[in-house]
């Protein structure tokens, strides 16, 4: 049976979330989301679904590979050990959303993270977003010869998904509590 939005009073019981919530993925053009706790073995399960899904949006091999490296980076930025053991199993929940649009593809993550973290990310990001494609590319290198100090995983995979998007990295931080904020990161790739 088929309902369109009128008849969504007839539904009742787990069909009373579950129609309105499919209705809102494909109005908005959802092709994949994830809630949970990302692990390394997942990031290999999600590329292995995304890679069905962008063949079935007829992305070409170029764009796919660079959702797949942005989606990459964007997950390790939500993955961390440390984190799980110190927080909550809700805390070190992520989400991973990504959009098909006109022009591309919208990858968004968000993840809680320390409070303490907010501001040196936020300065990472700012620094990298006054950045264009030559900037990012030599600061990328850089960064790669530096200490260990400046350089951190997370540094490069923001600078490598501004290069592979070639966009400003979108970003926001929602304070939840007197330890947490809530991170939120989109990066858009443009189809090729």
């Amino acid at each position: 049976m088929i309902l369109n939005n009128n008849d969504s009073s007839r539904i009742s019981g787990p069909l009373q979330f579950s129609y309105p919530c499919f209705i809102d993925m494909l109005s908005n053009n959802l092709i994949f989301m994830y809630r949970g706790v990302v692990t390394s073995d997942l990031v290999t399960h999600v590329l292995q679904i995304m890679e069905e899904r962008l063949e079935e949006d007829k992305a070409s091999k170029k764009t796919s590979k660079k959702v797949f490296n942005v989606m990459v980076e964007c997950l390790r930025n939500v993955y961390s050990d440390e984190m799980s053991q110190e927080i909550s199993e809700l805390e070190s929940t992520a989400i991973l959303l990504v959009k098909s649009e006109e022009d591309g593809y919208l990858v968004s993550t968000g993840n809680y993270l320390k409070n303490s973290e907010v501001e040196m990310l936020k300065n990472r990001l700012d620094k990298i977003n006054q950045m264009d494609g030559e900037k990012l590319k030599v600061y990328y290198q850089e960064l790669l010869t530096s200490p260990i100090a400046e350089k951190g995983l997370s540094s490069l995979g923001m600078i490598d998904i501004a290069r592979k998007s070639k966009q400003k990295i979108a970003y926001q931080f929602q304070t939840v509590n007197e330890f947490f904020t809530f991170f939120t990161l989109e990066a858009k790739v443009i189809r090729r």
